[in-house]
């Protein structure tokens, strides 16, 4: 395109005031999948500091906290947009929906929403928000997603059930709303070599109460293992680091969580029945079962569907904390049937769980755009 170096095939930009500058959808796949496709490939991010990684030049803006990003992160993303001149804006955050629209409209480029999940459905996952708080807040998470779905030239969403939110005829005209599931690349995760267990589990991604935390350090203490976990932690850090049974990592970049789930006999994702859980795509699943590593997971019925033919994992009812320690001993107590499940798992990835499938969408969806 105009005004582009020579082999370049347009100029992208994601945008994100929430997420971590490492997170793994947005820069370790589809930035990546973007950049590794010929185009380049922006991301306006908080970070400590710029920097280029996967072919991706990453902006830094400051951290901040909620009230703050919306009108001095806002303003420095916007800023850090006009140095950048992209040829189309893709943003993550619904916060961003107004700011990001109004970009576009100003730029003249196309912009594209990126829906992580259900963003009605999330406001039940808050505890902090109760009574009037939490139906107000329902009904402008529902105002934001209906101006997204009005105004956006494109949608992409992790799941068919969120896809089906979003209308794709928009003044009797087609507007693409695409599915590009959070798949692990099949190429970055080494397969477990299985030996005999050591009883170590691993649970990767936001650590909570919802999420599982006293569910799993209840069956671990009973089933006599060790729990190695990353990610961030969203309740008080003492509460992992008293337990003798528990290693923290801390937030890690992508890179480092395969050496870290292949440490594990067991990969967790016992999540709350909660809406927005039970019919999530977990990231979690994919990239244990790219190790080659079994799952024990929430019995929600999506999941089963979803995985269940699969024979990569065991099933549990997340309200029954004696149900979830039996289950995790008896495969601790197993190893070759884990080398079993988690070689079935492997495969599955192997044969079309990857994130390559899912990156030949999302190119054909920016060429699309591009070109209209």
């Amino acid at each position: 395109m105009k005004g582009d170096p020579a082999g370049v095939r347009g100029r992208i930009a994601h945008l994100s005031t929430v997420h971590q500058s490492w997170d793994n959808r947005i820069l370790n796949k589809e930035c990546r999948a973007l950049s590794e496709a010929g185009f380049e490939v922006h991301l306006v991010v908080s970070a400590e500091q710029d920097r280029v990684t996967h072919g991706v030049q990453v902006h830094a803006i400051r951290r901040r906290g909620r009230f703050a990003r919306l009108l001095v992160s806002q303003a420095e993303a916007w800023r850090a947009l006009d140095r950048i001149r992209p040829q189309l804006l893709h943003f993550h955050d619904p916060e961003l929906i107004p700011m990001a629209l109004a970009y576009g409209r100003r730029r003249r480029i196309p912009v594209v929403y990126d829906a992580h999940e259900d963003l009605v459905k999330q406001i039940e996952t808050k505890p902090y928000l109760r009574g009037v708080a939490k139906y107000l807040a329902r009904a402008a998470a529902g105002r934001l997603v209906q101006m997204a779905d009005r105004r956006c030239d494109a949608v992409v969403t992790v799941i068919d059930e969120i896809a089906d939110t979003f209308v794709a005829q928009r003044d009797g005209d087609e507007r693409p709303v695409v599915v590009v599931k959070n798949l692990p690349w099949a190429a970055d995760f080494p397969a477990r070599e299985w030996a005999a267990g050591d009883r170590t589990v691993v649970y990767t991604g936001d650590i909570s109460v919802e999420r599982g935390l006293e569910r799993m350090l209840d069956a671990v203490e009973v089933a006599d293992a060790r729990l190695v976990t990353a990610g961030r932690c969203l309740v008080d850090e003492s509460r992992l680091t008293s337990s003798p049974r528990v290693e923290h990592r801390g937030l890690v970049p992508p890179a480092e969580l395969p050496g870290i789930i292949g440490e594990g006999q067991v990969g967790l994702v016992l999540l709350s029945r909660l809406p927005n859980y039970e019919h999530s795509l977990p990231t979690k699943v994919f990239e244990y079962m790219a190790c080659g590593v079994p799952f024990l997971a929430s019995d929600f019925a999506y999941w089963r569907d979803l995985f269940g033919g699969l024979d990569a994992g065991v099933f549990v009812d997340p309200d029954d904390r004696g149900a979830i320690a039996r289950a995790l001993g008896e495969l601790l107590d197993d190893p070759e049937r884990c080398a079993v499940l988690g070689g079935n798992g492997r495969r599955a990835v192997e044969d079309g769980f990857g994130f390559e499938a899912e990156s030949v969408k999302l190119v054909a969806l920016v060429e699309r755009l591009l070109t209209a």
